[in-house]
């Protein structure tokens, strides 16, 4: 199998799975007629595809699942509970047979899943002992016996091909509903040997279809090539009443493909007679058959103007674009501030050019946060119906685009929070009414853009979180000492301590103290945090925040003793220079210094560090004002250098991983600066 082919399906096949997952939630109780016709062409797509790279068990299953879409199309079943249901299953035994046969797998037939589908369609067929047939049943059997004669021309864009579309499965599918009486392959646009490109389609068809099947039916062999491509399918004439050899064509609109200049066709198995054009007919007269010229498409049917492209290939772009900024950042330091001014202006735009180009390149792997709030929806579903609850889920903000490496590593911890809200958060329906809120419970998943991060949030208008049973939880486990006086924002950080739970049930969705902390240490991992805000009775917000990308930050330079290190400027609130009589010792609790009125925890960095310095003086040194997960604190340097862009080089490849430290980076001068990791550094300081 052409490797190529392969990657092509497995790319196509992924974004079809999710259509048909999404689509049949959706769908669910409500006959749209809208997004069953969606549903029906995702499948045969889906369908068509694994004919093409020969997945015959993925054809049989998806030829299933198209016969009960089908019948939803034609009114005959209903999208009831029980049949999306069985579809949902059907979409996940479609999900693991193509996951492995992508791996070289040879997997075994669903058969449950087939069995269930063959018995679907079976029952909805009529008995043949039946009396007297429903009406549109006997209508149908009032119609003339004997099979129909459909007289079909295909002429394919030449860029067909790059659709993962193979006309010769068409022609095999439409075989599949009858007989193929007579088929000419036309080579007349068939181009020199030598001007021959093998990814284009050169080749028109015209043929003759006898079956028993509707004029509907055969439509659907092309359902989803019929907009982009010039089709006909008509009533087929006999001889007698064909125009003669050398009747001149009736004028028509103008066909798709270049008219033959004479024609020529070739038949498929022995020469025969080349024919003249056939006139235009009525059908093709209609809108739909009136096909746009291949030469010069209106803008409407013009493909997406987007491409596919390898993440490696982004990776490696975007490490370009860092080595491009520590360059900018070399020859900054280089020109100094007494350049000449020619060669200040020339670096500032070089500068300036940079920036930009960092941007757009950082926009190019932006993804919208839609498709992973979309997948929510089968879990919202499966959850209400293990849980005995009505879940409605809301979704706002999706447009909000994210690097896609980050959105790849928040599903999972999104998902925990999801399953949490809806096991912990959200009541009984009875209990709801006694408390009188609506009988479904709702879970909002919202994403916006905030002071340059990235906000996602997990919303339910539940019970809340019983602050008091937590507290009790964490003193028990001597995570708290009784008496001490927290905030609401302490407490609800215990939460996130691994094997922390408050539930009295293990239940398979919730209860065995996995979760919270998963959560948080995946959030973590990408510099990001996580937050609680609950009010009893009214319901619980998780709120994430997250950076918008990964590979470059905007830092701020610090030097303790002879080291330069890198802060986060998005962590930094503020910074200053301490009196002496700002400053506190506390026993047990260790140094504070307040800003405003408020105490804060100092945390001198050279002790963390272990890094040699001569500024111990608080009052002759500075403090940088930090915001962290769960607190905000001071951190003690000996001086501020400025601000730059970091870009952000891994240590873990070369070297291991450091507790407090997410990085390096490469300054001006050719050092190299150790990015702190403002979550790692809080778990050292006050470990």
């Amino acid at each position: 199998m052409d490797d190529k082919l392969l990657k092509i399906f497995a790319e196509e096949s992924q974004d079809l799975i999710e259509s048909l997952e999404e689509g049949l939630v959706n769908l669910e109780g409500a006959s749209d007629p809208e997004k069953i016709n969606a549903i029906f062409r995702a499948a045969h797509t889906m369908k068509g595809n694994a004919g093409i790279v020969g997945f015959n068990d993925v054809l049989d299953l998806t030829h299933l699942m198209e016969g009960v879409l089908d019948e939803m199309r034609q009114g005959k079943r209903q999208p009831d509970s029980d049949t999306v249901g069985l579809l949902l299953s059907s979409v996940d035994a479609l999900k693991s047979l193509v996951n492995e046969r992508l791996a070289g797998g040879d997997p075994p037939p669903p058969v449950e899943v087939i069995a269930a589908l063959g018995r679907l369609l079976e029952d909805d067929a009529p008995p043949a002992t039946a009396g007297q047939p429903p009406e549109a049943d006997r209508q149908e059997e009032q119609a003339p016996s004997g099979p129909s004669r459909f007289k079909i021309t295909l002429r394919f864009q030449p860029e067909l091909f790059n659709t993962g579309t193979d006309p010769l499965m068409l022609l095999l599918e439409l075989g599949e509903l009858g007989s193929i009486e007579e088929i000419i392959c036309h080579y007349d646009t068939l181009p020199k040997l030598s001007q021959m490109d093998p990814g284009m389609l050169y080749l028109w068809w015209e043929l003759v279809l006898a079956t028993e099947e509707p004029p509907s039916t055969v439509e659907n062999v092309f359902i989803f090539v019929m907009d982009e491509n010039d089709i006909s399918i008509e009533p087929y004439k006999p001889a007698a009443s064909r125009p003669k050899p050398d009747a001149e064509p009736k004028p028509g609109p103008k066909r798709a493909a270049p008219k033959p200049e004479p024609p020529k066709p070739a038949p498929v198995e022995q020469p025969r007679p080349a024919p003249q054009p056939a006139p235009v007919s009525a059908a093709q007269s209609a809108p739909r058959a009136a096909a746009p010229t291949v030469a010069n498409p209106p803008a409407a049917m013009q493909p997406a103007p987007t491409i596919r492209v390898d993440t490696d290939k982004l990776d490696k772009l975007v490490n370009l674009v860092g080595e491009l900024v520590i360059g900018v950042a070399r020859v900054m330091q280089i020109a100094g501030d007494d350049a000449m001014p020619e060669l200040s202006a020339a670096v500032d735009a070089l500068e300036h050019i940079s920036r930009d180009l960092q941007e757009q390149v950082m926009r190019v792997r932006m993804v919208p946060v839609e498709a992973t709030f979309n997948r929510f929806q089968r879990v919202v579903r499966d959850l209400a119906s293990e849980l005995g609850k009505q879940i409605t889920l809301r979704m706002s903000g999706t447009e909000t685009e994210l690097d896609k490496n980050v959105i790849e590593q928040i599903a999972d911890p999104l998902k925990h929070l999801v399953r949490n809200s809806a096991d912990h958060g959200l009541e009984q329906p009875d209990e709801r009414l006694r408390a009188g809120k609506p009988e479904a419970g709702l879970i909002h998943l919202r994403a916006y853009q905030q002071e340059g991060r990235i906000i996602i949030e997990v919303i339910d208008d539940g019970r809340g979180i019983d602050r008091e049973a937590v507290l009790a939880k964490a003193i028990e486990r001597g995570l708290a000492a009784p008496g001490v006086s927290l905030s609401d924002a302490e407490v609800f950080g215990f939460m996130f301590q691994a094997g922390f739970s408050t539930a009295k049930q293990v239940t398979e969705v919730s209860g065995r103290g996995v979760g919270l902390d998963v959560v948080r240490q995946n959030i973590e991992s990408l510099r990001g945090s996580v937050e609680v805000e609950s009010t009893p009775g009214r319901g619980t917000i998780f709120r994430i925040k997250l950076p918008l990308t990964l590979a470059i930050i905007e830092g701020m330079m610090v030097r303790v003793g002879h080291e330069i290190l890198t802060l986060p400027v998005l962590s930094i609130l503020e910074s200053l220079r301490p009196k002496a009589s700002e400053l506190k010792t506390l026993e047990g609790q260790g140094e504070l210094v307040s800003v405003r009125g408020e105490y804060l925890p100092l945390v001198r960095l050279h002790h963390v560090l272990d890094l040699p310095t001569e500024r111990t003086d608080p009052t002759k040194a500075l403090v940088v004002i930090i915001e962290s997960v769960s607190r905000r604190f001071g951190i003690l340097v000996d001086d501020i250098l400025g601000e730059q862009q970091a870009v952000i080089k891994s240590l873990e490849h070369n070297y291991h991983k450091i507790e407090g430290v997410a990085g390096a980076t490469i300054l001006g001068d050719g050092r190299v600066s150790l990015i702190l990791d403002i979550h790692g550094l809080e778990k050292i300081a006050f470990a």
